[in-house]
């Protein structure tokens, strides 16, 4: 988790659970603790989506705050530890969050690591359907100040006739949407679900092994068909809305994902120039080790 202003933190709608704990920071391959009082908080935000906070008691100040989703992270007792010291591990990347328990009584701490990973893994609770009328017809409103009635459709559709979307496809939908005041959005009304598309997402599978996205996946045995369900089902559509929508109001850290906040913006098409930079580094880090191994 990554100290920032109290004031960058979406606001807890509901607090789920509670607990009196440090946390703790890696130093070379020791893991060493913040003397400080400490509450880890995790509660559902106005988004839907829950977070785990990390607030100093002596000043009742957030200092960390993320996102995790349903399936995506596991709290657990440390073994290699003499004292009670846990570990927040996230599955689908390296981030490890370290936290010292400050309770009183040792003998509930198992008890209160099953409230963890129970809350930590409820459904995404959406907003109720008043609000979410409300909010489609602002995001409505938005986006027809920016796209024509069939611009964004027609845009879209003739991407996805091309073949597989490329970078430069997307950036040349949202070139042809012209902004319309200081309140226009970026993405012209765009979101992730509009690029994870089957129709679009198919042809990539004909060049893509599913060992390359496996560690992204549930644990099992994935064909390619099992995958166009996963993409089109209710569940994942909707952490793909949650996800679309925390991003664009700027209620998530990018830093989690290994972005660099200072370069890129939070709007959809400044999100995916950031993976496919990333993936350019990455490929371009492993490149040497390949030589090497080949001479």
């Amino acid at each position: 988790m990554d100290s920032s202003d109290t004031e960058l933190f979406p606001a807890i709608q509901e607090v789920l659970l509670e607990f009196r704990a440090g946390k703790m920071h890696m130093e070379g391959t020791r893991v060493v603790a913040d003397p400080r009082k400490g509450l880890v908080r995790i509660g559902r935000g106005e988004e839907g989506l829950v977070h785990i906070q990390w607030l100093d008691r002596t000043n009742n100040t957030i200092e960390d705050d993320q996102i995790v989703f349903p399936e995506e992270a596991v709290f657990e007792k440390v073994g290699q530890a003499s004292g009670r010291v846990y570990i927040l591990k996230f599955q689908t990347d390296d981030r490890k969050c370290f936290f010292w328990m400050q309770e009183p009584r040792a003998d509930d701490d198992e008890e209160l690591c099953k409230s963890v990973n129970l809350y930590l893994n409820q459904p995404i609770d959406f907003p109720t359907e008043e609000e979410e009328n409300t909010l489609g017809e602002d995001i409505s409103s938005r986006a027809g100040d920016l796209v024509g009635p069939s611009t964004g459709a027609e845009l879209i559709s003739d991407v996805s006739s091309s073949g597989p979307v490329k970078l430069s496809d997307l950036q040349r939908i949202l070139s042809n949407i012209g902004p319309s005041g200081e309140a226009a959005d970026p993405d012209g009304g765009l979101g992730l679900g509009d690029i994870l598309k089957p129709e679009l997402i198919l042809p990539l599978m004909e060049n893509l092994s599913l060992e390359q996205v496996a560690s992204h996946l549930p644990e099992g045995q994935w064909s390619p068909e099992e995958l166009m369900e996963l993409l089109q089902s209710p569940p994942f559509r909707q952490q793909v809305d949650s996800f679309t929508y925390v991003l664009k109001t700027g209620q998530i850290d990018l830093t989690q994902f290994g972005v660099d906040p200072s370069k890129y913006k939070f709007t959809v098409l400044s999100f995916l120039e950031a993976l496919e930079d990333s993936v350019a580094k990455t490929s371009n880090s492993d490149e040497p080790m390949q030589d090497a191994e080949e001479s």
